[in-house]
């Protein structure tokens, strides 16, 4: 039986000529591109258009891709990118509730979700996203480039790395983005009780932030 082709895989045929291997590149990343520039734009029809040219910008500069990298932080810079010029351009800073119930089963799939990640059980699983949506209606009061690492941090749980790779910096500029984001929603969310079992998923890996980051 053959394979679950890799990423790598599907581009390298694609770059041999071969467009049903990027259709399935598309296929497998959809759901997870529109899901993440939907969370920055708050239009469906606008997260839909750039979603679109992502996939056209990726198949246009798929020859610069580098397969010894993963393939799916290189796609998210592109559609990142795409999201917050569009951002910048209509200089609106805020973000749409996530409401989980509203994903498609493919979405859901395409994704990672709070029960794949943490192995909680429903009663669990529903109090993550409900602190994921309290923390996604405060997102809103950010700029959009922390709003951005909030998400890709807590919301697509890429790494330090990844995520500085998206954003063209180093992870110590992340690190300290991310810390700043996340005292600045410790502020908004002041009336919130965070203090619950879940905490842990947002203040774990920064214990607090230094004077200097400060």
């Amino acid at each position: 039986m053959k394979g679950y082709p890799k990423d790598q895989d599907l581009i390298q045929q694609t770059l041999a000529g071969d467009a049903r291997s990027f259709e399935n590149i598309v296929e497998r990343h959809q759901h997870a591109v529109f899901r993440l520039v939907y969370r920055l734009l708050k239009d469906r029809q606008e997260a839909e258009d750039v979603a679109q040219e992502a996939f056209l910008r990726c198949y246009q500069q798929l020859h610069r891709y580098d397969p010894s990298r993963p393939f799916t932080p290189w796609l998210y810079r592109i559609a990142t990118n795409l999201a917050l010029s569009r951002l910048r351009r209509r200089n609106r800073y805020w973000l749409v509730p996530w409401d989980p119930s509203n994903e498609t089963p493919d979405s859901k799939t395409a994704g990672r979700t709070c029960e794949g990640v943490l192995g909680a059980g429903p009663e669990e699983a529903w109090e993550i996203k409900e602190t994921k949506q309290e923390v996604l209606h405060a997102l809103k009061s950010l700029k959009p480039i922390d709003q951005t690492v909030i998400i890709l941090r807590y919301f697509e749980e890429l790494s330090y790395e990844e995520i500085a790779f998206i954003l063209r910096t180093t992870r110590n500029n992340i690190e300290v983005r991310i810390c700043r984001a996340r005292q600045r929603l410790r502020e908004l969310m002041k009336t919130v009780s965070m203090e619950g079992k879940h905490k842990g998923m947002w203040e774990g890996e920064i214990k607090s932030c230094s004077p200097a980051e400060k």
